[in-house]
């Protein structure tokens, strides 16, 4: 786009629209370049206004709009512009295509909410002719006229000439890195890899724009979303087992439903695991890891007692998709544990560790913070990963994350030298996932983690188990203690970026607890969680989710006044099922 036809486009439109305007509620089309509309219906999150170039005017254009995608989550009233030769109003040609001049006209007729997404930079980037401190200038004329007190949300811009959309992005993170009420979209990378399809590189066929429309009002959600205190924490139930220690015991394979067609567990069932002949009479819970394998649809699994009922779940997963998490559970009657499936699937069952009564076993010594034991990112791959925990434990409680796999596969943690016959973390191309798992020693201090495929292998270690220890565990019915869905535990919505929750996930008197963590992220990007007992220095993931999914991973945390304290990195919903707790006696 040259400088000459773009003043001539301008001049022309703004004969056309000098009279242009939009009556409240009603959406019009002028000059079939220009596009409003005004939804006046209030939302819980507030007002936004959306002012951009002809990238955006296809989002208008094409239903359902992005204001109907911003409405749908949460947003109102909306104030939409986009006109196809707009810029941010830097260049001072033809007032109908200036950003800052429409801004200027809204605030002085009262309209000026606090969120502001602006979809401009294609024109001002040939204006600019690739300098970077001309995009600078542009962007902050805008900035300027939109105000203080504002939060303002501009994406990314794509051009078929690199020069201009390189050096107008450097700019936009330029002023974002200066200032902390400038976020900016990826629009690039997500141009990029999302496979949208554009003539020009610059706009998107219908299809295109529904489907940007979408993901762009979930971005600006996610960024914008905030949880808020509705009540108050979820009364625990009176714990079902006495206190125990742990035993460690080679990983092994309790049951596997593939091995016969007959005992595919159909949807809203549960199926039992008896573990009488494989764990001692004075054992009171178990550690598990539960897959789900062939899933007829998306849906869940939950472990738990057989003689009580369970409110969480401890595995989620997709039609098709083999997924496990493990997990901690209290012993039902006669030492047996029910999985309950929300879907036909198959159940494979792994077993990891026993809790007995008493103090024969080990206790646990959590870590104030996880600690980075391994990472193939900086060593290297390798079929066998040998990681040193020293000789002083007798198991260690771990995190194992699975990234950038080459192909379908699993992660197997046990002592070096022996075979197990277990998984622990399911893994697929794509997002990187994650998973716990409490693992014996070998007596030379070390564990191993096979993987069945070449990927990346990341381990943290969360705690330490020994005769020593500081802590037994207290076994309970898995209970629901915090749900952002539904208000559950005290908080109701989305967490923002970067927001923390807080929450009862244990008594008081409890150092540390131990339940399922679960991450649903919306259809864009991919988030993870991180969790801690309110201190602030978790800087590892807990679970990783990918967009459009639900992700659970086993947690084991220290508290504080039997407090958890949960952050997302992105916009996202929350559960935390307790299934237990750790004491000094």
């Amino acid at each position: 786009m040259t400088v000459r036809s773009t003043k001539h486009r301008w001049a022309a439109f703004a004969l056309a629209l000098a009279s242009f305007a939009v009556a409240p509620g009603e959406s019009t089309t002028a000059s079939g370049n220009v596009k409003e509309i005004q939804l006046t219906t209030p939302g819980p999150r507030g007002p936004v206004t959306v002012i951009g170039d002809s990238v955006l005017l296809g989002a208008g254009l094409n239903s359902p709009t992005l204001p109907d995608q911003l409405a749908a989550r949460g947003w109102g009233p909306i104030r939409f512009r986009a006109a196809g030769s707009g810029s941010s109003g830097f260049f001072g040609v033809g007032n109908e295509f200036r950003s800052s001049f429409w801004i200027d006209l809204w605030q002085s007729q009262g309209w000026d909410p606090k969120h502001v997404i602006v979809n401009v930079g294609v024109n001002d980037s040939g204006l600019c002719n690739a300098s970077v401190s001309c995009a600078y200038a542009s962007i902050m004329h805008l900035v300027d006229a939109i105000g203080p007190g504002h939060e303002i949300w501009w994406p990314t811009i794509v051009k078929s000439q690199a020069s201009h959309h390189i050096s107008f992005n450097t700019a936009l993170r330029q002023v974002a890195s200066e200032r902390t009420d400038f976020h900016i979209w990826d629009w690039y990378t997500e141009y990029v890899e999302g496979g949208y399809v554009s003539g020009d590189e610059i706009h998107l066929d219908p299809a295109g724009y529904r489907r940007r429309s979408a993901v762009l009002a979930q971005a600006f959600t996610d960024d914008f979303s905030i949880a808020r205190r509705t009540g108050g924490d979820v009364p625990l139930p009176a714990p079902s087992r006495p206190v125990s220690t742990y035993v460690s015991v080679p990983p092994s394979r309790l049951a596997d439903t593939r091995s016969d067609a007959a005992m595919r567990v159909s949807g809203g069932s549960r199926w039992a695991v008896d573990l009488d002949d494989v764990v001692a009479e004075d054992a009171t819970a178990v550690a598990l890891y539960v897959a789900a394998a062939r899933p007829s649809a998306n849906g869940y699994l939950s472990a738990g007692p057989c003689d009580a009922d369970t409110s969480g779940s401890t595995v989620n997963f997709s039609a098709g998709v083999p997924r496990g998490a493990p997990t901690i559970t209290a012993l039902g009657a006669s030492r047996t544990v029910c999985i309950f499936a929300s879907v036909d699937t198959d159940v494979v069952v792994d077993l990891q560790g026993v809790f007995i009564a008493g103090e024969s076993g080990a206790r646990m010594t959590p870590l104030q913070t996880p600690r980075r034991v391994h990472d193939t990112r900086e060593t290297g791959r390798l079929e066998t990963v040998v990681v040193d925990v020293g000789t002083s434990v007798d198991a260690v409680a771990i995190n194992l994350g699975a990234a950038r796999a080459s192909a379908v596969g699993y992660l197997s943690a046990a002592p070096c030298g022996e075979v197990s016959g277990a998984a622990n973390v399911n893994f697929a191309p794509g997002p990187a996932v994650s998973a716990s798992a409490i693992v014996p020693v070998d007596d030379d201090g070390t564990i191993c983690i096979f993987s069945s495929e070449s990927v990346d292998v990341i381990v943290d270690l969360t705690a330490e188990f020994s005769a020593t220890g500081a802590l037994a565990y207290q076994a309970i019915t898995p209970t629901r203690t915090v749900d952002t869905r539904f208000g559950v535990g005290g908080w109701t919505d989305e967490l923002g970026s970067s927001q923390t929750i807080d929450f009862g996930a244990a008594p008081a008197t409890a150092a540390a607890v131990s339940g399922t963590i679960a991450m649903i992220r919306r259809p864009a990007g991919t988030g993870f969680l991180t969790a801690d007992g309110c201190t602030g220095a978790a800087t590892t993931a807990s679970v990783n989710a990918s967009g459009g999914s639900i992700a659970a991973n086993s947690l084991t945390s220290v508290l504080s006044d039997g407090r958890l304290c949960i952050t997302s990195s992105t916009g996202a919903h929350v559960i935390f099922d307790t299934s237990g707790w750790w004491v000094t006696d």
